[in-house]
């Protein structure tokens, strides 16, 4: 299958002496990075801005409500605009405006600015995240290889890169607005030289058919697809949010030990996602979405019962941490790679409505957490995503009868 690479400013020195199809991968791969770094870099800092807004849980859950709520309104249009336009001009617009919200996000100082930023940065974070996904599809399209889980590998890496920057900008007392402006600068400069390199696949004949609502099918398999995600998103979702604030609040820990089980669930993440397609060529998609699902809830319990020990608790939370990314790390990016195999569905228009459904786990996990946190406690609040973790065990049975 062919495909076109068109210069982007300065694509023309970006890895010239390799093939068109390895500067496709690299330029897939950074943009999954940076895409990555921006989440990163707000979700890490989220008890800095909880306390330069003087906020309780309450009213942090209702902020952190708006950024899901931005990419699940926006879903079915960033879906449209994907098919239409193609992937590569919509990758390269939210490439450019994702950093521009954070910055912006770092200079607000009251609660409805900042909402109103988080809902926009929500549906350009969704934009990305369907067209970057849609570009992952037509490499392995391409190359006839697996290489989802690499990529969703990079997104991992840069949260992981981005959490260990959030550290040092601690220790050298860097401001939100400081911390806010490097980051987003850094990720558009690196765009400026890969984006040329992704593929471009908008194209269109004169006799192309329109758009039509026939376009959007939840057959069976795409609603157990869905539905995993859910589950995954929902318990990514209490991760990225409210690990910091649970080792704070719960565990009482110090100002430099907060973001750690972030730090390990990103370290197992990532490990696990760059190793996940050979485990997958050997032991086949259900097998290693089963044990997935297993991992998840196995590592909640841990760190939520493990909290309760007199002795060794930090240790038993982070292990419990580093098993939920072990879980996590293949469920969505298996779950993206079943969606591109759908049959009389385009691949844009499947990653989005996989997150139309599974986007609904990050819309309500963050402000649920926080009020069953205001209501009785963080812990009880975590065992809810226990319980829903188990979602993930049923529908993986599920898929595994309907294919």
């Amino acid at each position: 299958m062919m495909f076109l690479q068109k210069p982007f400013l300065f694509s023309r020195v970006f890895l010239p002496r390799f093939s068109a199809l390895a500067r496709l991968r690299c330029a897939i791969c950074i943009s999954f990075f940076i895409q990555g770094a921006m989440f990163a870099t707000w979700s890490s800092r989220i008890p800095d801005i909880k306390s330069a807004l003087a906020l309780n849980d309450a009213q942090l859950g209702a902020l952190l409500l708006f950024l899901p709520a931005g990419e699940l309104l926006s879903i079915i249009p960033n879906g449209l605009c994907v098919k239409v336009f193609g992937s590569r001009p919509m990758l390269l617009t939210a490439g450019f405006l994702y950093p521009c919200l954070i910055f912006l996000l770092g200079l607000s100082e009251t609660f409805w600015v900042t909402a109103l930023l988080l809902f926009c940065t929500g549906a350009i974070a969704n934009l990305s995240n369907t067209a970057v996904n849609t570009q992952g599809i037509l490499f392995e399209q391409y190359s006839r290889r697996s290489m989802m889980g690499v990529f969703h590998g990079m997104w991992s890496l840069a949260g992981l890169v981005a959490v260990g920057f959030t550290t040092v900008a601690r220790y050298c007392d860097l401001s939100l607005a400081q911390h806010f402006t490097f980051v987003p600068l850094a990720a558009i400069l690196v765009l400026m030289f890969s984006g040329g390199a992704l593929a471009n696949d908008n194209v269109k004949s004169l006799d192309a058919p329109r758009m039509t609502c026939k376009d959007w099918k939840f057959s069976p398999m795409i609603l157990c697809l869905g539905l995993a995600c859910f589950g995954c998103m929902a318990c990514e979702g209490a991760v990225y949010n409210w690990s910091s604030v649970y080792l704070r609040d719960t565990l009482h820990t110090p100002d430099q030990w907060q973001s750690a089980a972030y730090l390990v669930y990103l370290c197992t993440m990532v490990c696990g996602r760059f190793i996940i397609d050979g485990i997958v060529n050997r032991l086949g998609r259900f097998s290693v979405l089963f044990g997935g699902a297993l991992a998840i809830s196995m590592g909640f319990a841990l760190s939520i019962f493990g909290a309760f020990l007199p002795i060794a608790a930090l240790p038993c939370v982070l292990g419990g941490f580093a098993l939920i990314g072990c879980g996590t790390c293949a469920v969505v990016p298996l779950c993206c790679g079943l969606a591109g195999t759908c049959k009389d569905i385009a691949p844009g228009i499947a990653i989005a409505e996989i997150s139309t459904i599974g986007f609904f786990g990050f819309l309500v996990t963050p402000p649920l957490i926080g009020y069953l946190s205001e209501t009785f406690s963080l812990s009880i609040a975590f065992g809810f995503i226990l319980l829903l973790s188990f979602v993930i065990l049923g529908v993986v049975l599920k898929l595994r009868r309907l294919t």
